[in-house]
């Protein structure tokens, strides 16, 4: 994978936003595609995909979510405040061309900060997508929220753990690197030296992706696995 975009949490490599308003045929997913092709097998194989976005002494006490064709629903309650989810395309930034991509699962658990600032705007992209709105439909509902202070800027200390090997982070056709995702406001990347020469954090390829009321995801690669295998080289 070259870049990182959402919790989920998805990641992607794509056109540049301005190629992609300029040359809408070359959108490989311009529409949503059938619910059903966005859900997994069962609910128990979400329910253990979930629960690989972090260690066990983080995972086991996490709640989980499972996507249903009517959103997403609590499978077990938890009592650690973190929320472990399967990601799907949706949550990458809202100009990113992988944002109707079916084939994107991100295993990714969140910390109680970003449960509280960060999910709540990607269970409602949920719904709303599922209800049959458009990106751009999407893209106005949000901002409205963010005006109103439904949504927030994600809250300081907000991450991500995305440590699954069995993941598919679009983009990267796999897992990429297990990482830390730092949730982050739109003018916040400088602040984390996100994408700077030698910085260790990783910012996405094209900040133009997102726009300035969703949460911006960067990424920090770890060396091992959710399970403790070692992970690829991080270069």
């Amino acid at each position: 994978m070259k870049n990182v975009t959402s919790l989920a949490l998805a990641s992607s490599l794509a056109l540049c936003a301005a190629a992609y308003g300029q040359a809408s045929q070359a959108d490989p997913y311009p529409t949503m595609a059938p619910i059903a092709k966005y859900l997994m097998p069962s609910a128990a194989a979400e329910i253990a995909l979930a629960r690989t976005g972090a260690p066990p002494s983080i995972s086991a006490d996490a709640e989980i979510l499972v996507l249903t064709a009517t959103g997403f629903v609590v499978a077990d309650k938890g009592s650690n405040g973190w929320v472990c989810l399967v990601g799907r395309s949706w949550t990458a930034g809202l100009d990113d061309p992988e944002f109707w991509n079916p084939r994107g699962l991100g295993p990714g658990c969140l910390n109680p900060p970003a449960v509280q600032s960060v999910l709540p705007q990607y269970l409602a992209r949920t719904q709303w997508a599922i209800a049959g709105a458009t990106r751009e439909e999407i893209a106005a509902r949000a901002k409205a929220a963010y005006a109103d202070h439904q949504f927030t800027d994600p809250a300081p200390g907000s991450f991500a753990l995305m440590m699954s090997k069995d993941g598919y982070l679009l983009g990267a056709d796999g897992p990429w690197h297990p990482h830390v995702m730092p949730f982050v406001a739109y003018d916040q990347m400088n602040t984390w030296a996100a994408g700077f020469k030698g910085s260790p954090i990783l910012g996405p390829s094209s900040i133009m992706y997102y726009r300035k009321y969703e949460p911006v995801t960067l990424a920090i690669p770890v060396t091992y696995w959710s399970d403790g295998t070692a992970g690829p080289p991080i270069k």
